[in-house]
């Protein structure tokens, strides 16, 4: 399994990071407008992302934009669908607006609240039939 770590916080991008070493390769950056680079990237190499876990608030673009444009980017490229990045969002925000948000206009696919570990991202996982 291909997975995409997007976290502006360090500790979290590398704590995730090698949570998700343990299943497979694993790509890390900081902020929503490199998230979608790396996802374009990723397509354009045929090789895309299984598994994205995205941060909603960071710096320069946030999680819910960048997700808006990577699910715009697998539509352009006529990714079938079922085959779409599965994305777990992570953060720290559990008000209902953001979750909403997330799910509805994002597409996300599960929705862990911060702090995480391996076990939450184990079930999240379990959870999109991919561990």
């Amino acid at each position: 399994m291909k997975s995409l770590v997007v976290d502006d916080e360090l500790v979290s991008r590398s704590k995730l990071k090698k949570i998700m070493e343990s299943f497979g390769p694993c790509d890390a950056v900081e902020d929503g407008d490199q998230a979608v680079l790396t996802v374009i990237k990723a397509l354009n190499l045929g090789e895309p992302y299984d598994v994205i876990l995205m941060d909603l608030m960071m710096p320069v673009m946030d999680g819910h934009e960048a997700l808006k444009r990577i699910r715009a980017i697998e539509q352009e490229r006529r990714v079938e669908p079922g085959k779409e990045a599965r994305v777990i969002v992570v953060s720290s925000l559990e008000d209902q607006k953001n979750v909403c948000q997330a799910f509805f206009k994002g597409l996300a696919s599960v929705y862990v609240t911060k702090p995480v570990n391996r076990e939450s991202v184990h079930t999240a996982l379990r959870s999109l039939n991919l561990e």
